[in-house]
């Protein structure tokens, strides 16, 4: 039986712990906008936008008369998962931005839970537009992004002009789908204060990158874009503030039409074996973009991006650059 001595003892250890792991380092000065130049045989603008509320970083590429494409990541990834897209993108015409949302890699993190609102992720990107003097733009999201990208569909419509999102059904789709708890458990966990950071951590954050591995199809993950994501989760400590979204609650879906049909052509990209969107609600959404809209994808999981960086690039290019009839 423990003493209450030996219970405050040990408490006390655990806070000093967790103070140690929470604000010990963060300093990086790795440089994978040169390693992605590298992979892809493309120049890449990286620049910090000031939006006024905050600093937003983003990688430029293409022409800078073609046609607007915002590239918006999801957890726990950052720009650098676009690096083949941004380089087929360019290549195609388009002038790319693929954002850092804030609170990872080298945008702001602020501080505040009402900070990390989908409406705050969502002001970033009509910020950034309106920093480029673009009065709209195509946007492309996947995961965290892909709800943001559902956020600007329903809320700044007028701002864009085709929308392709993957691996994030419908948000009405997510609504109505009673399968979709068996796949949410870690929404749950990612919403407790402390913990994650300090689990995600462990280890030299080997969870979190076994976590992509283990979800994945073999090989997609290799140990040199491990090192690149470590780096990033580790820098200005934005393991902490990358679950921001998880903590602040989901869309508004008051904002959505009773029909739930987008006022522009959206396409929704999935694959079938997705660990964390349940089936269901791919197919779901099938109602409301249409069946020609949704296109699901065997043996391949939630990292489909990744996982077919060709493949996927064709989707969207296809979709944004439709045939003239």
């Amino acid at each position: 039986m423990r003493t209450s001595k030996q219970v405050i003892i040990g408490l006390l250890l655990i806070s000093v712990a967790g103070w140690l792991i929470l604000n010990l380092g963060g300093n990086s000065d790795f440089d994978e906008i040169s390693l992605a130049e590298q992979h892809t045989g493309l120049v890449m603008d990286s620049r910090v936008v000031d939006l006024g509320a905050l600093q937003l970083h983003a990688v430029f590429a293409g022409p800078r008369s073609g046609e607007p494409v915002i590239l918006i990541h999801g957890f726990p990834q950052f720009w650098y998962m676009w690096k083949y897209h941004i380089s087929a993108l360019a290549k195609a015409g388009y002038r790319v931005a693929a954002v850092d949302m804030r609170g990872y890699n080298r945008s702001a993190k602020p501080t505040g839970r009402a900070a990390y609102s989908y409406e705050n992720y969502a002001g970033d990107i009509t910020a950034l537009m309106d920093s480029q003097g673009w009065d709209s733009a195509n946007v492309v999201g996947h995961d965290i992004g892909a709800v943001v990208t559902w956020q600007l569909i329903f809320n700044d419509a007028q701002r864009i002009k085709r929308a392709v999102v993957f691996s994030g059904g419908h948000p009405l789709a997510y609504a109505n789908a009673s399968t979709e708890s068996e796949v949410s458990w870690y929404r749950t966990f990612f919403r407790m204060p402390v913990l994650p950071e300090l689990v995600m951590r462990l280890g030299g954050m080997s969870m979190i990158a076994n976590g992509l591995r283990d979800t994945s199809r073999p090989g997609t993950f290799t140990d040199a874009e491990i090192k690149v994501y470590k780096e990033a989760w580790g820098r200005e400590h934005a393991i902490d503030t990358m679950f921001g979204a998880y903590r602040n609650g989901g869309l508004n879906l008051g904002s959505i039409p009773p029909d739930g049909r987008p006022a522009m052509p959206v396409l929704y990209v999935h694959g079938l074996e997705d660990a964390f969107v349940a089936r269901a609600t791919a197919e779901a959404t099938k109602a409301y973009l249409g069946d020609e809209n949704v296109h699901l994808f065997a043996d391949l999981s939630h990292w489909i991006l990744e996982e077919e960086p060709e493949l996927t690039a064709f989707e969207i290019i296809e979709f944004l650059n439709p045939p003239i009839p």
